[in-house]
């Protein structure tokens, strides 16, 4: 019985927090980087040039605004767009995970 239960101590402690929180913040940064910072920026603060161009407001990523939001809100802005931003259809749902997972360690402190 110690074995078993120190064998699963070993494996909670061996795994990547970021499992628990849903995503790979390092992959989805890869995935944002292509896909995503054209517009909102490496920083994910939104680029002033694109927003002036296509005439929108880009929000901050890392804000509290949309930090506030469920992951079910960002997946379903990330798969279906929202106003001007088109949707990503062709990520996985692997992706948009990550890209969520990254999302959320941009935050504002």
């Amino acid at each position: 019985m110690k074995i078993i239960s120190c064998a699963a101590i070993f494996l909670a402690l061996a795994v990547s927090p970021a499992v628990f929180a849903g995503g790979d913040a390092a992959g989805g940064k890869d995935v944002f980087m292509k896909h995503c910072a054209a517009c909102h920026g490496q920083d994910g603060n939104g680029k002033e040039a694109v927003a002036k161009m296509m005439k929108v407001t880009i929000p901050q990523l890392p804000s509290k605004e949309v930090q506030a939001l469920s992951d079910a809100d960002l997946t379903k802005v990330i798969t279906d767009g929202k106003g001007k931003m088109m949707a990503m259809k062709s990520l996985s749902a692997a992706d948009v995970t990550n890209v969520i997972a990254f999302i959320r360690s941009i935050a504002k402190k």
